[in-house]
């Protein structure tokens, strides 16, 4: 068995001496592909993500630094001359490369497995058989070919410089041609040495080219930063399915001796899989089509363009699937989830073209009559559609062997790019409209509907409730539940439900009929100061600064542990434990704070009048100012994990990486991030539009979590509705969420309270504003000594930090303030007041 390639390689290269000069971005991309590199390997040879090999790569490009930048320059210098050695400028870096270990064969599962089952297998165990799709044309019959076993030197040729095809053997980028086929040299000298060649023949001699063969190049868009890759790595190998540690035992609130939770949940966490472009998605995920001089044209997230023949949606999702045609498509996120379906957008000619109307008529269904000729037509040809319907996200698919086949579809012109997270981007021309989406698709995930439902299906495909699993019993591979994962339905605690929710209603059948005391209200806090409370120093500046908390709420779900089971009532007098989440009631008003800070356990920031429910970040905080505290009563989660952990990465990272193109970068000191921060909304409009994006599928994301009847839909009070059904529909999990994003804030304004004396006005959200002199925000950040205040706001990109949200004249604030206006909302459309 051959060891891993990377570390191979890497075993070869001289780490000591002068460090070579980095080549410009372009050398940097060829030396790698021609290499045999993927970017994820590339990212792991030198111990960084594969977005930083992006953005070292891009041009212009993030020059890399300290020792990895060293580290980098060194591989790249042994590729050129590995390549150079080999007498190629491209493509033969198959000679030099160590091939990748073959995996064991495994049991093949057993056939008939409902698609339906809530419980799937979560991995294809074999290649999905030939599709043959309707309105496509019949697959070339397969000739036989007898290969030798090893090939003689010069029975090969090599495809012009800094061209690759995809291997017919294994799919990976060569740049030789044997026999007139793009493939892999396998030399008697490489099988001596134990290298095994790569894998059988895929595909015929007479194999149709397709989109990423044939079409045409087209000029390269504005933002170089938003290309996504399209090379097609060497295919990753199945991995092995990690072994779980069982849970612990579970603990009861006050058990001192029960381990620590963060311990019991670590070894099920396990590493999402790298986003790689295989060979079978080179085209890209998505394509955006669009009528071009009479014809209907697809864009690809590259930039190409390719003729699309369809000319009804039934061919459509044939084409789209059809790998023959075009390859599109993303990889899993995680090895025990599923591959991303190809997503088609439609712009307003592009629907017109199929023969559905440019206005969606029905603006609360929000989808097509199911008597319409081009739903009947779709449905006559064998297609399905979702129970939602064709909306503005159709999901079409066809049952093939038991096994469904699908493609999503967007409709821009009847809002499925919400105005107010997407702007104009439905308006845009289809190359860049194809690009940006392509983007955030390679950033975050495929899009799937609103940013609400991408969010929501992030969260799913990062944490597969599902896996695979070999049973000796039935010997096949059967289903099965991944713990510390949403993977059951499970029912709120009656103080998490919303009024309208069942387990409410049962109780309180008349709306708005249930005592406050008896929900849990965990929000963010909106409070303004009383004018009689405002200090005469504070009255003697001449401005207020608003300081903005980038991205909170997905900030707060860093290593944040969240319930994963059922809640666990005690009913009587159980004993705080803030390592169990959950709901507690118990009286916090006997606790003083200061009426100049916003209480930091009600929404409104008023004291609590009496006992009420709260979260276990509340209670936990209140123990953190000293408080005693004493539950009556609690709902809490004995299975819990930090559930949104890689949720909250892969988010962070995408938005970062925006921001970086931006030019807001994590390494600018105070000046240089305020100034970069005034300036980025003025940088390429599309880069902006996705970090907002970003942002939206984080907060909407959160929100799914406990998502309500539909106002557009008659719902009788008290009856289930859809999201119900859901092992997502967590709302104790968004009261979590809120609750740490609240006291997170609170904990950094009674830094500044005790340490410079510095108390807010207003508070909104994440917002908060205080009395400065001058219009920088910076004295605010630092004590009476000149230094950064020990546990108070920072200023950066990162979630959590804080940016500068605005600066205006005490004079406007007093009026405001006067009239119980809350100015941390207004400051932000009063715009910047700049120095003259």
């Amino acid at each position: 068995m051959v060891g891993d390639p990377v570390a191979a390689v890497l075993a070869r290269i001289p780490f000591d001496g002068p460090v070579p000069p980095l080549p410009d971005p372009a050398e940097r991309v060829r030396l790698r592909e021609a290499f045999g590199w993927t970017v994820t390997q590339m990212g792991s040879a030198n111990g960084v993500r594969r977005e930083t090999v992006w953005t070292w790569e891009s041009d212009p490009p993030r020059t890399p630094r300290g020792e990895k930048g060293q580290r980098y320059a060194r591989i790249l210098a042994y590729f050129a001359a590995e390549l150079a050695r080999a007498g190629t400028k491209g493509g033969s870096a198959a000679l030099e490369r160590v091939a990748e270990p073959v995996p064991a064969p495994q049991p093949a599962p057993a056939a008939g497995l409902a698609e339906e089952s809530p419980l799937q297998l979560d991995f294809d165990i074999e290649d999905p058989p030939e599709l043959a799709w309707e309105d496509t044309e019949p697959s070339p019959a397969l000739t036989e070919r007898v290969e030798p076993e090893f090939d003689v030197p010069g029975s090969w040729s090599d495809l012009p410089e800094g061209v690759t095809r995809p291997c017919v053997r294994c799919g990976g980028p060569t740049s030789c041609l044997v026999g007139g086929q793009p493939r892999h040299v396998y030399l008697q000298a490489m099988a001596s040495m134990g290298m095994p060649r790569c894998g059988t023949p895929a595909a015929p001699a007479s194999v149709q080219p397709t989109a990423a063969e044939t079409a045409e190049p087209m000029p390269a868009v504005a933002a170089p930063a938003l290309a996504a890759p399209v090379a097609a790595p060497a295919p990753k190998l199945p991995a092995a399915a990690p072994s779980v540690r069982p849970p612990a035992a579970p603990r009861r609130p006050g058990n001192a001796t029960a381990p620590a939770s963060r311990r019991t949940n670590r070894a099920t966490a396990k590493k999402p899989a790298a986003k790689s472009v295989a060979a079978e998605h080179a085209d890209g995920p998505l394509v955006v089509l669009d009528v071009t001089d009479g014809a209907l044209t697809a864009y690809l997230v590259d930039g190409r363009t390719v003729p699309c023949p369809a000319k009804t949606l039934q061919a459509l999702a044939a084409w789209a699937l059809d790998k023959r045609k075009i390859r599109l498509g993303a990889a899993k996120v995680h090895d025990n989830g599923f591959e991303q379906d190809p997503l088609l957008v439609l712009t307003t000619s592009a629907v017109a073209h199929f023969g559905l109307p440019t206005d969606l008529a029905d603006q609360e269904e929000l989808r097509l009559p199911a008597d319409h000729k081009v739903v009947k037509s779709l449905t006559k040809a064998g297609w399905e559609l979702t129970k939602s319907g064709l909306g503005p996200w159709p999901r079409i698919f066809k049952r093939v062997d038991g096994k469904r086949h699908c493609v999503q579809l967007f409709l821009t012109p009847w809002g499925a790019l919400e105005n107010r997270v997407w702007g104009k981007a439905g308006d845009l021309p289809a190359r860049e409209l194809a690009t940006m989406l392509g983007t955030y698709a390679r950033l975050v995930i495929t899009p799937r509907g609103t940013v609400a439902v991408t969010g929501e299906e992030l969260m799913t495909s990062l944490r597969p409730p599902t896996k695979a699993e070999w049973s000796t019993d039935e010997g096949r591979y059967v289903s099965a539940k991944v713990p510390h994962t949403l993977h059951t339905v499970v029912e709120p605690a009656p103080c998490e439900a919303p009024d309208e929710h069942p387990v409410v209603a049962a109780d309180y059948p008349e709306e708005g009929s249930r005592p406050a005391s008896e929900a849990l209200d965990e929000e963010a806090c909106i409070w303004v100061r009383p004018a009689d409370l405002i200090t005469d120093a504070e009255r003697a500046c001449t401005h207020v600064a608003a300081l903005d908390v980038q991205v909170a709420f997905l900030a707060a779900c860093r290593r944040l542990h969240v319930g994963t089971g059922p809640a666990i009532h005690y009913p009587r007098n159980p004993a705080f434990d803030p390592e169990l989440p959950g709901s507690w009631f118990l009286d916090l008003s006997h606790v003083e704070t200061d009426p100049r800070l916003p209480s930091p356990f009600t929404s409104s920031g008023e004291p609590p009048e009496g006992p009420g429910w709260y979260s276990t970040p509340t209670v936990a905080y209140a123990v953190e100012l000293g408080a005693e505290v004493r539950p009556m009563e609690a709902w809490v989660r004995e299975t819990h994990s930090p559930y949104l952990q890689p949720w909250y990465e892969t988010l962070r990272d995408a938005y970062l990486t925006v921001m970086a193109d931006l030019g807001v970068t994590k390494d600018l000191d105070d000046e240089a991030f305020l100034a970069a921060m005034a300036l980025y909304k003025d940088g390429d409009p599309l880069l902006v539009t996705l970090a907002n994006a970003i942002k939206a599928t984080a907060k909407s994301g959160i929100g799914k979590l406990r998502q309500r009847p539909n106002l557009g839909v008659d719902h009788v009070f008290g009856t289930p509705w859809p999201a119900l059904k859901r092992p997502t529909w967590r709302p104790d999990i968004r009261a979590m969420i809120l609750s740490k994003a609240r006291t997170n804030m609170h904990r950094k304004m009674q830094s500044l309270a005790t340490t410079a004396n510095r108390y807010p006005l207003a508070v909104n959200t994440d917002c908060v504003v205080y009395a400065i002199d001058g219009l920088s925000p910076l004295p605010l950040l630092l004590g009476p000594d000149g230094e950064a205040i020990r546990g108070g706001f920072r200023l950066g990109v990162n979630p959590g930090s804080v940016k500068h949200q605005g600066s205006q004249t005490i004079a406007w604030a007093l009026d405001l303030l006067a009239d119980g206006v809350n100015i941390a909302n207004e400051i932000k459309d009063a715009s910047l007041v700049r120095a003259a």
